[in-house]
């Protein structure tokens, strides 16, 4: 096993050399999956892929919806019902798309100006009849830094996501009782209003600020950690599969794109295209596997938040137990994040994903500059390798 997790660095190391930041629809995310094709086809596996079409960037849409809440409050602030009706507007629609960024369960994206990606799919066919199908899926793209994820910040992240959702939810529901306050002679409400409205105004403006300053200051993450550490992984295990195929076990390997960009875009569309197929299949989504101890998760996303299947989850307690050198435990997305897997949450298949941790909910140098080569374990690879080596049934050769 010690040979196939030092595999499993060196390829590591080979890509991020070799491909640096891979931001969504970018050469460098292209130039990679071509690279993966050649080699997982060299091995004789059936490797194909899957177009669809994606935003660059999680920026415009957010953007979007902090300026809808920034036009809301200050029309709130005109003595005129027309433009409280106005601002009523601005606030539903700013909280519909709030709604689907932090839920999955809208596709805001589409609203916005695409480009091209694409799925890299591996099959590797059982030695012997089929009688279990799993699917292991890892995204290759990485993200753009921003403040929100600094280190010393990104511990809140899934408390401040649940503040200002709160926020802006009383913020809408305000907006829409304003135009109705002269007609009712309340006085105090209107200045109650402007009030709640102007907070989380601020708010919104903080989080143009932030955006804006993403966009303009801040670089591409190189993605040792996300994902390439789960990109490297899925590569070691398709490669040793290839070599010594399972049985009774067909695996799917997937390399997704565009995961980083307020939606995994890869993951729907590879269950819209697929999923009829693998409706029965068991799902292991591999991402930041390369610092810290194993965790297998069991929520994210928000409004409402979406759980791993029951049975994958019984599946991961019983590799726990198995294996208590691993240190497996449960732990969860914090809110207002995802992978991979939400795709596959929403719609109740047998699904789970996979990180690793230093502190918990929360995986190590995510989306800042600091996840770099030089911050990865060879060790917690290895050990997170083993998971998913376990997870399929299968030990690699000593």
């Amino acid at each position: 096993m010690l040979l196939i997790m030092s595999i499993a660095y060196q390829n590591l190391r080979e890509l991020i050399h070799a491909f640096g930041a891979r931001p969504a629809t970018s050469e460098a995310e292209s130039r990679l999956r071509s690279y993966l094709h050649r080699r997982l086809q060299e091995r004789g596996l059936t490797v194909f892929e899957q177009p669809f079409s994606s935003v660059s960037s999680l920026t415009p849409a957010w953007l979007v919806v902090s300026v809808l809440f920034v036009g809301a409050a200050v029309l709130a602030w005109q003595d005129a019902p027309l433009a409280w009706w106005a601002g009523a507007l601005c606030s539903v629609v700013g909280m519909a798309m709030f709604w689907g960024l932090a839920s999955g369960r809208w596709d805001v994206m589409r609203l916005f100006p695409q480009r091209e990606s694409a799925n890299l799919i591996v099959v590797a066919p059982a030695s012997s009849e089929v009688r279990r199908r799993v699917v292991l899926m890892a995204h290759i793209d990485s993200q753009r830094a921003a403040l929100m994820w600094r280190p010393r910040h990104v511990r809140a992240f899934g408390r401040n996501f649940q503040l200002q959702a709160g926020l802006l939810g009383v913020h809408t529901l305000i907006a829409l009782l304003l135009p109705l306050a002269p007609l009712l002679g309340q006085a105090w409400f209107v200045a109650l209003a402007r009030g709640v409205m102007t907070l989380s105004g601020l708010v919104a403006l903080y989080g143009m600020g932030m955006l804006l300053h993403r966009e303009m200051f801040l670089p591409w993450v190189q993605g040792a950690n996300d994902n390439g550490s789960g990109t490297a992984a899925l590569l070691t295990i398709l490669e040793r599969i290839a070599e010594q195929p399972l049985p009774h076990t067909e695996v799917w390997g997937v390399f997704t794109g565009c995961e980083e960009v307020g939606r995994p875009n890869g993951a729907f569309a590879f269950e819209r295209e697929y999923g009829f197929q693998l409706r029965d299949a068991e799902f292991l989504i591999i991402d930041h596997i390369g610092l810290g101890e194993p965790r297998y998760l069991t929520a994210e996303a928000m409004l409402p938040r979406t759980r791993a299947h029951p049975e994958m989850i019984r599946q991961s307690e019983c590799l726990a137990q198995a294996h208590p050198e691993w240190r497996l435990q449960p732990s969860a997305v914090p809110h207002g994040a995802y992978t991979d897997a939400l795709p596959f949450y929403l719609k109740g298949y047998k699904a789970i994903a996979l990180w690793c941790e230093q502190e918990p909910g929360v995986p190590p140098n995510w989306h800042w500059i600091t996840d770099t080569l030089e911050h990865v374990s060879a060790n917690d690879l290895e050990r997170a390798v083993q998971v998913i080596e376990a997870f399929l049934g299968h030990k690699a050769a000593q």
